[in-house]
């Protein structure tokens, strides 16, 4: 299968390449393999609906990449800013981090996570890779899990989320804003869900979500305006991670021929059963803030971490948020300077 070109993308991307920075020393967050005991679920008794359907993953076709993106570094910095909505309803906006913006100025193969192949009951279906998870009580599997919100109609929408810090969750952005209905609400988390019947470590309400200024002030009516801005942050109640540990985030300026690992929920698989799959993904296809790979995803995997697994050191780190398929390939919002900057000024 071949890879659309990339200068398919190169005008939609251009005036976010000002977020790329001279090459500097790839950064990591610390991540947490926790204990593995089991989480109390948050007090409000939150629950699962069974009812939830997937989130679609946002396609991306040739006529919605190509049309130029304004390019004004001082609307850049201001798209950079935080749209932060509370639980209560309320919404605010903060500024970009002077962190940020100093990134912003500065503008079973090798590689597959072995725990894939320790699951006993994979199931693969035809030339699908993606294995089933049937046990999430080991690290990293119990740091993956189900996010689900609700629209204003009342509908009920699932995607993909990880822990990357004691409360926090990383996530696309459409999993949390529609641009024809606005924000989704009442977010409840499930990590380590294996069905909607079996949610092992509890459920999680949500308190703050947070999504950049860009994703609403670059939209024009079509999602590649503002695919490289569909990246979210949520921040639950209470610390599910205190127990289950939580995943690295990372930036690497020479990221590039690795192996991508993705676990998620899968819409075209049972309702809430978690799957895991992992794919090649080239130098040749990766931009400055994006990146894309032939790894089977459906609508519901949004949202879902893209990491990387060094067999040399047993480190696991996030590079990329799974966001947008196309006919040829998916594809993933990379976490560049600025982005990591982002998330290390967010996380709890």
């Amino acid at each position: 299968m071949k890879y659309p070109d990339k200068a398919m993308f190169a005008s939609a991307l251009a005036a976010f390449a000002l977020l790329a920075v001279p090459v500097t020393a790839a950064e990591v967050s610390p991540g947490n393999e926790g204990n593995g005991e089991a989480s109390r679920s948050a007090p409000g008794g939150a629950r699962i609906s069974e009812r939830g359907v997937p989130v679609e993953q946002l396609k991306l076709d040739e006529e919605g990449v190509t049309r130029a993106l304004e390019l004004d570094p001082e609307k850049i910095e201001r798209d950079l800013g935080t749209i932060v909505r509370k639980k209560d309803g309320s919404e605010s906006r903060q500024p970009a981090t002077d962190a940020m913006k100093r990134a912003l100025k500065g503008a079973m193969r090798d590689g597959m996570d072995p725990t894939f192949a320790e699951e006993d009951s994979r199931q693969v279906f035809g030339d699908d890779d993606r294995i089933q998870v049937t046990d999430s009580s080991g690290y990293p599997f119990r740091t993956f899990g189900l996010i689900q919100g609700e629209g204003p109609d009342g509908g009920i929408f699932n995607c993909s989320a990880t822990l990357i810090g004691p409360r926090t969750l990383l996530t696309a952005a459409h999993c949390l804003y529609n641009h024809d209905t606005g924000w989704l609400d009442n977010f409840v988390f499930a990590p380590g869900l294996l069905s909607m019947q079996e949610a092992p470590f509890g459920i999680y309400e949500y308190e703050t979500a947070y999504i950049f200024e860009g994703y609403l002030s670059n939209y024009q009516g079509y999602y590649g305006s503002v695919v490289p801005w569909d990246i979210a942050v949520v921040i639950l109640q209470e610390p599910a991670g205190e127990n289950l540990g939580w995943m690295s985030y990372g930036y690497d300026p020479n990221l590039g021929n690795f192996v991508a690992n993705i676990v998620g929920y899968p819409g075209d698989m049972p309702p809430g059963t978690m799957w895991a799959v992992s794919c090649d993904v080239s130098s040749a296809n990766m931009g400055d803030n994006w990146f894309q790979y032939l790894c089977d995803t459906y609508p519901g995997s949004s949202g879902s971490s893209v990491y990387q697994y060094n067999g040399s050191t047993n480190e696991r780190v996030i590079y990329g948020v799974n966001v947008a398929e196309n006919p040829s390939a998916n594809t993933a919002v990379r976490i560049n300077r600025t982005y990591f900057e982002w998330l290390r000024g967010l996380v709890k």
